[in-house]
């Protein structure tokens, strides 16, 4: 099939590949943003209740 812009209205070609750019770029947007974020470091210190703590 050969690509033909329809003055007449959309082609559903059209919103398959844009759609496919859109879930290629969200895709791409989680990956960065899952793969590198680092952990928080923390410089406060928590207080572990264990069972040498006496109440």
């Amino acid at each position: 099939m050969r690509w033909k812009i329809s003055h007449h209205g959309h082609d559903s070609r059209l919103n398959d590949l844009l759609a496919i750019l859109a879930l290629l770029i969200l895709i791409v947007a989680a990956w960065q943003y899952f793969g590198t974020r680092s952990e928080p470091s923390s410089k406060a210190a928590f207080i572990v209740p264990s069972q040498s703590v006496r109440w």
